[in-house]
């Protein structure tokens, strides 16, 4: 059966919460559904029935495209930070066909390159689709706007159901380009050239890590002709090292703030208590890999940067907290240490 993960779940109920809605309100619809429960994954049909009830809780028919511009990447999870260590937007739209089924198994994605233009089409699974079509669309191109900027220019954007005239308006004023309702596809159309601009966060030995670990979960979440998730986990080894996907996920990111055990267990689609115990059980702590990338990160940080902003951007939240995590491992102050390393 198509279904999403727990996180598309946590992203719209967080948004309707963020705009004055009442959790219990949200929760009478989705209470009732034990695919809730439990599981890192659920069905596409709830997934529908929370979108349709944020229509009718924020009165607004465009709820979806609202939802959609609000998606951060830690909303996809590793497919998330994978498409931020692209190089450009090719691999951008490869890894999103291939390892879209890890977060959304409620769609089929395909590419189309014309002589001057690219066309992303997404066809869903569901006949009730309105929503889910626009919170896809918008959150994919909301994406590729943050990493592109203004060099992201649309030609078109079409979708299969009707418009309104006001609703063509707002959604042609935001994705700056003309937007045709009542189309034979779901497709997002730009030109060739946006296909090779390249993406700012670029790590190529990042994105080959990514990869490597979202074919891992692809394999594994596979069961039989359809993703299958057990018991809020990815996989159903549950002593499965996933030390060097916590690893991978930590070193995807230009920073270390807020890289806590909770964005990453997130980012898995697991609990903070689940990923700890999946990590004792592989002999290591999610604090002890935090520290192995700080201390693998401190040479080049203090080379260019001031010891707060060195302790800043390895997700300190004091300089006095660095300085005492600093000494520990070294026996040495930052200040002794960045003029050793600065010195002739």
């Amino acid at each position: 059966m198509p279904s999403v993960s727990s996180a598309y779940i946590q992203s719209t109920v967080s948004y309707l919460v963020s705009l004055g809605v009442n959790a219990d309100n949200v929760s009478l619809t989705t209470q009732k559904h034990d695919s809730l429960s439990g599981s890192s994954r659920v069905d596409m049909d709830v997934y529908v029935e929370l979108l349709n009830q944020g229509v009718a809780l924020t009165n607004n028919s465009l709820f979806g495209f609202e939802l959609g511009k609000h998606i951060q990447a830690k909303d996809y999870g590793v497919l998330g930070y994978l498409v931020e260590s692209c190089e450009n937007l090719v691999q951008a739209i490869n890894a999103l066909t291939r390892f879209d089924a890890l977060v959304a198994d409620i769609g089929t994605t395909s590419v189309f390159f014309e002589p001057d233009n690219t066309r992303v089409e997404w066809v869903p699974k569901s006949a009730d689709c309105k929503q889910m079509v626009l919170r896809n669309t918008t959150a994919w191109v909301a994406t590729v706007y943050k990493i592109l900027g203004s060099a992201c220019k649309l030609n078109a954007v079409t979708f299969t159901f009707p418009l309104s005239d006001s609703e063509k308006a707002m959604l042609a004023m935001w994705f700056n380009c003309e937007v045709v309702d009542n189309a034979n596809t779901n497709a997002i159309i730009f030109p060739q050239h946006l296909l090779h601009i390249p993406f700012t966060s670029e790590n190529k030995a990042m994105f080959s890590a990514l990869v490597k670990v979202s074919e891992e979960e692809l394999m594994a979440s596979k069961g039989g002709d359809r993703v299958q998730f057990a018991n809020s986990q990815f996989y159903a080894n549950q002593h499965e090292d996933i030390s060097h996907r916590v690893v991978a996920l930590l070193k995807a990111n230009p920073t270390l703030k807020g890289c806590d055990q909770q964005r990453v267990a997130n980012a898995l689609f697991i609990s903070p208590r689940t990923l700890q115990r999946k990590l004792k059980q592989s002999g290591t702590s999610f604090q002890q890999i935090l520290n192995s990338e700080r201390k693998a990160r401190l040479d080049d940080l203090l080379k260019h940067h001031s010891i707060a902003d060195t302790a800043d951007l390895l997700g300190f939240q004091e300089q006095s907290s660095f300085t005492h995590a600093f000494k520990k491992w070294y026996s040495t102050t930052p200040l002794k240490y960045q003029k050793q390393l600065l010195a002739p």
